[in-house]
C-alpha cells in the first residue's frame, strides 16, 4: 500500500506531472476515451456501456423489476446456458418464461382444485 499512499500524497501536493507525449486533444482523444470506457465495461458499442452506466429499464417500461435470485445445480446453470446460446437469448430471458410458465401452471391448477 505504501505505493499508493505516496502517490496519494503525490497528487495532494500537486507532484504529479503529464508524462511527455501523452496528451491527446480532439478526436484522438475521443477515441481513447471511448477505448477505455469499452475496455472497462467489457462491452463493444458504446450504447451497450451507456447501459451498464446507466442501468436497464424496468421491464415492461413501468414500476420496479426486483431481481429473483435462486441457487441451481451446476449442470443446470450449464444446460440454461447452452440453449441461450443456441437461440441467441439471454439466459434472463429465458428463465422468466420458465418462471411465468410455472406461475400460470400453478394458478391453472388452484382454480381447477377450486371447483
Amino acid at each position: 500500500m505504501g505505493d499508493y499512499d505516496e502517490l496519494a500524497r503525490r497528487a495532494e501536493r500537486g507532484g504529479l506531472g503529464v508524462k511527455p507525449g501523452t496528451v491527446r486533444r480532439g478526436p484522438e482523444a475521443a477515441e481513447a476515451a471511448r477505448a477505455a470506457l469499452l475496455g472497462a465495461t467489457g462491452t463493444e458499442t458504446v450504447q451497450e456501456a451507456t447501459r451498464i452506466a446507466v442501468g436497464r429499464p424496468a421491464l415492461g417500461g413501468e414500476g420496479k423489476s426486483p431481481v429473483v435470485r435462486a441457487r441451481v445445480p451446476q449442470a443446470l446453470k450449464d444446460r440454461l446456458h447452452q440453449i441461450a446460446q443456441d437461440q441467441h437469448r439471454k439466459e434472463s430471458e429465458i428463465v422468466r418464461e420458465a418462471l411465468i410458465a410455472y406461475v400460470r401452471s400453478e394458478e391453472g391448477a388452484q382454480a381447477a382444485s377450486s371447483r
